[in-house]
């Protein structure tokens, strides 16, 4: 199955399949160059060689020119190349070399660096794609190890204080983005997270991107701090707008940590255009904050929170900061 979505992807693809190709003729110099090697210091190899270019014409004769004792011609033909290739194996042995030692040595084994198997993508250029996209998210070093996985309800109270438990609440959010990352195409829903700080927020929006990463969509992680600095190095010309165009144009932007940001009219503007360009053009956008709505209408204005809450689905994340959590169950009593 083809993972790679949508022509915004065509130059990493290129990319990627260029250096399997390098890697690829590399090997193949490399490896011709152990056989002039050997020829040059065993006579018996280079006789075998020439033997075994004989049996090649052989071969291609036989399918030019055979008739009714073709498949006989090509099976006789076939045995004495294997007989050749055992008796070189057999010299090499003997002179200290091992029998593969001038075969190409490919990075790839399933495809030999040709970056295809039969018609479809290779696992490892899908594995550079993935790497590659990774990279280029967002997602740094800290976020690496945050995935569905290893999020844990175990944290969460149990004890029913409301409708439902901090844990069953959270288990359903839990779900719900799970299912989401699952099932993510580019008419996927919006997502708004909201809660307290410690409660999950970033390592479910991160396990979300990994995962859709991983289906080769192309996905930006950022905090809003960093997005709205790169529009305005953009505004006062420290920065090229091409460099802004992804929060635009991935199949899925995630906001972390609105309201943190260092806030002014230009930053709201911002977004408020971003956010009102994704809308209208259907690209998925999941944005975590601290703020309450209250507290995101008095910020930002009845414009963007009628836009949140009419266009997000809205995931309240409860509980009790875990961070303060883990801190607490590592002190030494």
């Amino acid at each position: 199955m083809n993972i790679f979505k949508g022509r915004c992807f065509a130059l990493d693809i290129n990319e990627i399949l260029q250096k399997k190709l390098d890697s690829r003729i590399s090997a193949i110099k490399a490896a011709d160059i152990r056989s002039e090697q050997l020829r040059r210091e065993i006579p018996a190899v280079a006789e075998i060689d020439t033997s075994l270019r004989a049996v090649s014409l052989k071969i291609m004769d036989a399918a030019i020119n055979g008739k009714e004792e073709l498949i006989e011609k090509i099976i006789s033909v076939k045995n004495e190349n294997d007989n050749l290739l055992l008796k070189r194996a057999s010299v090499l042995e003997q002179n200290g070399y091992s029998a593969d030692y001038d075969s190409p040595k490919f990075s790839c084994k399933l495809c030999s660096d040709s970056g295809y198997i039969e018609l479809n993508f290779c696992e490892c250029v899908k594995k550079s794609f993935n790497t590659d996209q990774y990279t280029g998210s967002g997602l740094g070093k800290a976020l690496y190890n945050k995935d569905f996985n290893n999020f844990s309800l175990k944290y969460y109270n149990s004890k029913n204080n409301s409708e439902f438990t901090a844990r069953e609440n959270m288990t359903m959010i839990f779900n719900d983005c799970k299912r989401y990352s699952q099932r993510f195409s580019p008419s996927s829903d919006n997502i708004l997270m909201i809660g307290g700080t410690g409660l999950g927020k970033t390592h479910l929006s991160a396990a979300i991107a990994k995962e859709v990463l991983s289906k080769g969509y192309l996905v930006i992680y950022d905090s809003a701090q960093s997005i709205f600095d790169g529009y305005e190095a953009v505004r006062f010309g420290k920065d090229n707008r091409e460099n802004i165009k992804k929060y635009e144009s991935c199949s899925l932007l995630i906001i972390d940590d609105l309201g943190a940001e260092c806030m002014t009219q230009y930053t709201v503007a911002v977004f408020s255009s971003l956010l009102n360009w994704r809308i209208v053009n259907s690209k998925p956008t999941i944005i975590s904050t601290n703020f309450t709505p209250q507290q995101i209408k008095k910020s930002y204005g009845d414009r963007i929170y009628s836009r949140l809450l009419g266009e997000f689905k809205i995931m309240r994340f409860s509980g009790e900061d875990i961070r303060l959590i883990k801190i607490s169950e590592t002190k030494p009593e």
